[in-house]
C-alpha cells in the first residue's frame, strides 16, 4: 500500500492509498479525513469520511495545484489506516536484547 497525507489548498489534510499519480492529477483509494484534537498527553488524530458520497471503489482524483504538501504517514497513523480497511498491520519494530 502507498499510502500518503495531503494537505489540501483548503486547510484539510487527507489520508488515501495513492492508486494513480502523474504531473496534474493524484488519485486516493479510501480517503479519509485526518481529525486533530488536543488531548492531555498533547494531541491525538482520528478519521472521518471525506467524499464518502462517491459510488464504487471510492476513488477520489486531486488536481495537484490544490495540493499543498504531501508526504508518508508515521508507522501509527499508516497503521490505524491500513486496519480500517483491512490492510496488513506492521508491529513495532524492536531491539532484542
Amino acid at each position: 500500500m502507498n499510502i500518503k497525507i495531503l494537505k489540501l489548498i483548503t486547510g484539510e489534510e487527507i489520508i488515501g492509498e495513492v492508486t494513480l499519480e502523474d504531473e496534474t492529477l493524484i488519485t486516493l483509494k479510501n480517503p479519509l479525513a485526518i481529525v486533530i484534537r488536543p488531548s492531555q498527553d498533547g494531541f491525538t488524530f482520528g478519521f472521518m469520511p471525506w467524499c464518502s458520497l462517491i459510488e464504487g471503489e471510492r476513488l477520489v482524483s486531486i488536481g495537484l495545484s490544490n495540493v499543498v504538501t504531501m508526504g508518508n504517514p508515521t508507522d501509527e497513523v499508516k497503521n490505524t489506516y491500513s486496519s480500517m480497511f483491512g490492510g496488513i498491520v506492521t508491529p513495532p519494530k524492536q531491539l532484542i536484547v
